[in-house]
């Protein structure tokens, strides 16, 4: 057993200098354990996520997330982005359950890191019982969907 353990011993020195871990620091660092500390933000701008629910917080987040609502309630979207955009134009497209669009919103928003934009949507006289969808577009591509339901 002495033996087997004295080879990968062995083998993990010869492993650890020919990778250049014989303990001198090499020319060519990259400075990533410097940087590992510190948050890195995505350069690419991108739909993380999208909550749903009755209630928005701080910062536009869900505080009640569901999928199901009352008539009288306020449908509320949360939209979490990660990323940098000089500009990008987010929509919610609100869909009936019959797949006719009920109304549709745009903002445009400029994140330096992730953020979360909200949209909402109520009816002044009610939502019909039924199945309803609100479609996500970040300039113009679907991003994301959720399907939500109204009952009494």
């Amino acid at each position: 057993m002495q033996h087997v353990a004295r080879i990968l011993l062995a083998a993990a020195v010869v492993g650890s200098v020919a990778c250049g871990g014989g303990g001198e620091k090499s020319g060519t660092e990259t400075g990533a354990a410097d940087t590992a500390a510190a948050p890195v933000v995505p350069e690419k701008f991108e739909v993380a996520n999208v909550m749903i629910g009755k209630r928005i917080g701080a910062n536009h987040l869900i505080t009640e997330p569901t999928f199901q609502f009352a008539p009288a309630d306020t449908v509320f979207v949360s939209i979490g982005t990660t990323g940098k955009s000089d500009g990008t134009t987010l929509t919610a497209i609100w869909h009936f359950q019959d797949g006719k669009v009920m109304d549709s919103t745009a903002k445009t928003v400029h994140p330096t890191g992730p953020e979360a934009t909200e949209f909402h949507l109520a009816s002044p006289k009610g939502f019909k019982q039924g199945t309803y969808k609100v479609t996500i577009y970040a300039d113009g591509d679907s991003a994301d969907a959720r399907t939500f339901a109204v009952k009494k």
